[in-house]
């Protein structure tokens, strides 16, 4: 019922011509305003000084570092496993130099088409109109996903034998309390062919240039660049959330502004009330982050990569849901509402019941794009997977 009164007043909103943003973040604040949800800010991590911003930003600067040795040259979380390689029927730590290969989004199959395939090529976004997204073009104008696990996330899911459905039934048999090890990390990173990054962004102006501004890598011979990433650890009990764009995706801020209290100079980025799917400029670095990022060797490529927000928790101390969302990963490909985006509230859904499988009511809530508490309702008969939809790649 919440969620529809959200779509409901977006409905509306764009009816009369007003940006949905005007539900969210500083504006709600307001006295009368029809506050609906929270943009999701910096909050304590546990076991640290540091707030949610920082500690993101220094998690980025380690795991976008180079790889010591690689030919030819990648980055740390290149050399992760992939949800391929942890959710198969033997898990094996990939070999550095294997081939990259993406995925399909579990957000968009799970609204389109159910949980699907795992090994599918790259996809038209569900939301391309929302996103100003080309829709032709050669190659197919599409999305890649890809979502890579460190080690010891990795290694918990393995030696809990967690990578199949048969072991999440053994797990749910004994009752198992899923709780992966607090430096376990993924990345879930979204790719776009450089070709249509340039149809995307004709200010771009050439291949070449793309390679000066983005992180970019080959797979089956098409060149693609990184447009988005999010990133999750477990040092807190509900995981620190953070989402990343490139600071040329158009309507980056749209919706839920930015915001950046370590990494950016400019900490509060404002969504532009009088237009969609527009140029925010530079996310200018601050000499802290500049500092970090030079100790790690980080490639020039990553400052272009700007922090959107962090989330720690479901809601503020007054009850209302916290949203973050991507402008890419939500809203064009996932084609769904950044304001109704939250990654703890979809996470906490993540689950399996007695036949290894995340429940039906659980597996509804990726396309419900849920905000707030959770609603126990959802997870009965079920153990949370600890924040972790992977799940629902299990063989």
């Amino acid at each position: 019922m919440f969620i529809k009164q959200i779509r409901m007043t977006l409905l509306v909103s764009l009816l009369v011509g007003v940006c949905p943003a005007v539900l969210a973040g500083p504006a709600a604040k307001a006295p009368g305003a029809f506050r609906i949800v929270e943009t999701a800010r910096a909050g304590a991590v546990q076991g640290t000084r540091q707030n949610s911003d920082e500690f993101v930003w220094r998690l980025f600067t380690q795991f976008t570092a180079p790889t010591p040795g690689a030919q030819p040259p990648s980055v740390i979380f290149d050399t992760w496993a992939s949800d391929a390689d942890t959710f198969a029927a033997h898990p094996v730590w990939p070999s550095p130099d294997r081939p990259r290969k993406f995925q399909a989004s579990a957000l968009m199959t799970a609204k389109l088409h159910g949980s699907g395939p795992i090994d599918l090529a790259c996809l038209a976004p569900a939301g391309a109109a929302a996103g100003g997204f080309p829709t032709d073009g050669t190659p197919t104008p599409c999305i890649a996903e890809e979502v890579r696990r460190n080690r010891p996330q990795f290694e918990y899911i393995k030696s809990n034998g967690l990578n199949t459905q048969a072991g999440l039934a053994a797990a749910y048999k004994v009752s198992l309390n899923v709780q992966m090890p607090l430096d376990a990390l993924s990345v879930k990173s979204d790719w776009v062919p450089v070709q249509t990054l340039l149809k995307w962004i004709p200010e771009l102006g050439s291949v070449e240039r793309i390679r000066t501004l983005y992180y970019t890598s080959v797979s089956e011979q098409v060149e693609y660049a990184v447009v988005a990433l999010h990133v999750s650890s477990r040092q807190n009990p509900n995981w620190v959330w953070g989402s990343f764009e490139h600071q040329k995706n158009p309507g980056r801020c749209d919706d839920l502004g930015c915001y950046d209290s370590f990494g950016a100079t400019k900490p509060v980025v404002t969504p532009n009330r009088r237009a969609i799917n527009t140029q925010y400029g530079a996310c200018t670095k601050s000499p802290k982050l500049l500092a970090l990022m030079r100790e790690a060797k980080l490639s020039p490529v990553w400052q272009n990569y700007c922090l959107k927000s962090t989330q720690v928790d479901y809601t503020a101390a007054d009850g209302t849901p916290y949203a973050l969302g991507n402008s890419v990963t939500e809203r064009i490909v996932g084609n769904g509402t950044v304001v109704a985006s939250s990654c703890i509230a979809c996470h906490v859904y993540a689950s399996f019941n007695a036949s290894g499988t995340p429940s039906l009511a659980a597996q509804a809530m990726l396309p419900f794009n849920p905000t707030g508490a959770p609603i126990p309702a959802v997870l009965k008969d079920s153990l949370k997977f600890d924040f972790m939809w992977g799940v629902i790649q299990a063989k």
